[in-house]
């Protein structure tokens, strides 16, 4: 049984609505997330999406200053710099991420909400898949001073925002204290339906302007803000 402690009070009260809509507000990197969710969707089989994806989320939380990712960026001319990095991952982990994102797309499930609709056995095989990708971008996250499960889960995370939670260094070690990116998303799946058992409010939908909209887009803001809290 995992503990609440990211959308939860020490008290075991749940963190109100309002309160999670507030820090979605001042959360600094809606403007990137609200994008690859938007894009993401459109997925094309040469990988010139996911390069893009991959490259506003890389940079966007701090990426591609330095270790295997050093140099990714979007320049002025909306192009990719530095995108070989990106094009062997696509070609190794491509055909797959393409397979999930066909099946979010043809599926009856609300794609905000997909990791709350699916049945236990579809639930169970989506996080077989995800941690067979993650094992299969590893040597391209992997640095000498880099946590490779931190890439791994920013790549994913920006080409899979309804399934994909992003994750750093001090949350692998501190908050979650685990080294799988399923066992992460376990956690925030249980956490989301006990607070929504309690509140009766939809959790895709706290942020009234649309910017983010599935489930681990959300719980990112909070789990961000909840670095300092004590771990799981």
């Amino acid at each position: 049984m995992y503990s609440n402690n990211i959308l939860f009070n020490k008290d075991g009260s749940a963190i109100m609505p309002a309160e999670i809509s507030t820090k979605i507000d001042n959360f600094g990197y809606n403007a990137a997330v609200y994008q690859i969710i938007h894009d993401s969707k459109q997925l094309d089989s040469d990988g010139k999406v996911f390069i893009k994806c991959v490259a506003r989320i890389l940079s966007n939380f701090g990426m591609t200053r330095s270790g295997p990712f050093k140099g990714v960026k979007i320049n002025n001319k909306g192009n990719v710099d530095g995108k070989e990095i990106l094009l062997k991952c696509w070609v190794v982990v491509g055909a797959q991420i393409l397979e999930m994102r066909n099946s979010i797309l043809g599926s009856t499930y609300s794609s905000d909400r997909y990791l709350l609709e699916l049945d236990k056995l579809e639930y169970g095989e989506l996080l077989s898949k995800i941690w067979s990708i993650t094992k299969q971008l590893l040597p391209f996250t992997m640095g000498k001073t880099s946590y490779g499960l931190v890439g791994a889960s920013k790549i994913l995370f920006s080409v899979l925002p309804e399934i994909v939670l992003p994750v750093d260094n001090s949350q692998w070690l501190g908050m979650f204290k685990t080294v799988d990116i399923t066992d992460v998303i376990d956690r925030m799946v249980f956490e989301i339906r006990s607070w929504e058992e309690v509140t009766g409010i939809k959790f895709n939908e706290l942020d009234s302007k649309k910017r983010v909209t599935t489930l681990p887009s959300v719980y990112n803001v909070m789990a961000m803000a909840g670095r300092h809290k004590s771990s799981f």
